[in-house]
């Protein structure tokens, strides 16, 4: 069975594109995975004592929230959905989870304005690494509509 995997952060922005995520699974028959991603390695630049692991467990609890509120949504809709909480660098925990759950396509988010936290070159080069290391398809939503493909069936930009 085909496996999609939609890493998010969960919040109102990214409603259209989850919703998305769960109409291409459903369409396609498929699993689909929500993945949380949390890193507080930025907390090792701090000059004083702090409880990184209380700080970890808050951020694991806020994403097994916003997980559970598209998990909701998804099946709802009728979708079967798993979710992951991972910590750490994105790329790894993206591709650990790729893994893990046997994913067929990742369904990427990109950044719906222009001081978002990543960058449309950044979606692009993480599209282009998980094609080559796991050779699986990659599908970049913006707004809920699909707008490039890479793998599988690639297409140009749309």
């Amino acid at each position: 069975m085909a496996t999609l995997l939609y890493p998010t952060r969960g919040g109102d922005r990214t409603y259209r594109n989850q919703d998305r995520a769960a109409d291409l699974a459903r369409e396609r028959d498929a699993n689909l995975v929500f993945l949380y991603v949390s890193n507080v390695s930025f907390l090792d630049r701090l000059g004083g004592p702090v409880r990184v692991d209380i700080l970890e467990e808050e951020l694991d609890d806020l994403g097994e929230f916003l997980l559970a509120m598209a998990q909701e949504r998804a099946e709802k809709s009728g979708v079967r959905t798993e979710r992951a909480v991972r910590h750490g660098r994105f790329r790894p925990a993206l591709a650990e989870v790729i893994e893990e759950f046997g994913v067929t396509t990742l369904v990427l988010g990109r950044p719906a304005h222009d001081d978002a936290i990543t960058t449309i070159d950044y979606i692009s080069q993480v599209a282009q690494t998980m094609v080559a290391d796991h050779g699986i398809e990659v599908l970049v939503l913006h707004e809920g509509e699909v707008v490039e493909q890479y793998g599988a069936g690639e297409a140009a930009e749309t």
